[in-house]
């Protein structure tokens, strides 16, 4: 192939290219929160999240984000599929173990259906 046939094809390929990585939904909830489970077990698990001045704290808007995320990363894992409750929502503890530097913990667990 002529290196204009491949110069024209990469310049094609990049222009349909409109939306970076970053603007995705995938990455943003990837940057700003995880799914995690406690080291000694139990019927619960952790959704640990970042404040931002997009997401602030103490914005319905940003909550309503911060629950898609959740909501996100229960669908990828195939957990709560009956829904779930938030059991507790707070802020890190300064000496609490926060490798991630995250902001707000909630403390999920599943919907059991009887």
């Amino acid at each position: 192939m002529r290196p204009v046939y491949v110069l024209l094809i990469f310049l094609v390929f990049l222009g349909g290219c409109g939306q970076s990585i970053h603007d995705s939904e995938d990455f943003i909830r990837h940057s700003h929160s995880q799914l995690s489970s406690p080291r000694d077990g139990g019927d619960f698990f952790w959704f640990d999240v970042n404040l931002t001045p997009e997401y602030p704290d103490n914005n319905d808007l940003a909550e309503e984000r911060r629950m898609e995320w959740l909501e996100a990363w229960l669908a990828i894992r195939k957990q709560c599929v009956n829904g779930f409750v938030i059991l507790e929502r707070r802020e890190f503890g300064f000496l609490e173990h926060n490798p991630a530097r995250y902001d707000l913990r909630y403390k999920v667990q599943c919907e059991v259906v009887s």
